[in-house]
């Protein structure tokens, strides 16, 4: 049964909706002075997009992606008040640190990472940019840098060149086909999106023929030998006697023919 409200939980509901219309406002005009400020990369090859979806998500979003010369560069914008400082590689405001915040970061370059092309994939980078804070480009232990505001632009034009202007054209229409539609594409991972290439076909393998030993000489039994030598006798005997017969057949045939005295 549903009872009625009073009028403490009204005010505490109240207050609770107006810190979260403040913090959604602050979060969106901070996003709109970043997005102000990287304008400015447009007259130097860059080409920027705002409002993304977050692959995966149906309603997280990416606040800035910028294409140019020095890579694909996702850039999340925090409004943050208070005193922020990173010290010893960690991100903190007002005494707590704001680890989650980096690795939200982390996550969201390697979801944009694996929609590209696999030689680009490496020129992609994520930076938190605080849009409140003088804070210079500064890298955190988790890899991701933090940078104020003032000096984003300044940062992105000093990256080592990566990627052409075709390049740039081309990730940017990629990009925006993917992220910037009606509904967020699917998270997937690097291994998925492999570009598929015919498999080489390898020349099918010989078949080797085994060598086979050479025959070995055949050993003679003893009963076997001795028979040898009894037939090897017989022949030799045989051969004599016939040479003997041989000899006394032509001695008679000639002697009719002998001179008489």
């Amino acid at each position: 049964m549903r009872r009625d409200l009073t009028a403490a939980e009204l005010r505490k509901r109240l207050a609770a909706a107006e810190r979260s219309h403040h913090a959604w406002a602050s979060g969106a005009e901070g996003e709109r002075l970043v997005a102000q400020a990287l304008g400015e990369l447009e007259t130097h090859g860059w080409h920027l997009l705002h409002d993304l979806h977050w692959p995966g998500r149906r309603s997280a979003n990416l606040d800035h992606v910028a294409v140019g010369p020095g890579g694909v560069v996702v850039v999340d914008a925090k409004k943050w008040s208070g005193t922020v400082r990173i010290s010893d590689g960690h991100l903190r405001q007002n005494g707590y640190r704001r680890d989650r915040e980096l690795e939200g970061v982390a996550r969201a370059t390697a979801a944009v990472a694996a929609l590209l092309p696999p030689e680009h994939r490496a020129s992609t980078r994520g930076l938190l940019c605080l849009v409140d804070q003088p804070v210079r480009p500064t890298r955190t232990r988790s890899g991701v840098p933090v940078v104020g505001r003032a000096y984003l632009v300044h940062h992105l034009r000093s990256l080592d060149a990566t990627l052409t202007s075709d390049d740039v054209d081309r990730l940017t229409h990629l990009l925006r086909a993917q992220l910037d539609g009606p509904r967020s594409p699917a998270l997937t991972t690097t291994a998925a999106v492999e570009v598929a290439t015919p498999a080489r076909r390898e020349p099918p393998a010989r078949r080797r023929v085994p060598l086979r030993p050479p025959p070995r000489p055949r050993r003679f039994t003893s009963r076997e030998l001795a028979g040898l030598a009894f037939a090897l006798v017989v022949l030799f005997v045989s051969a004599m006697i016939l040479t003997r017969l041989a000899g006394g057949l032509l001695a008679g045939l000639a002697a009719p023919f002998a001179p008489t005295g």
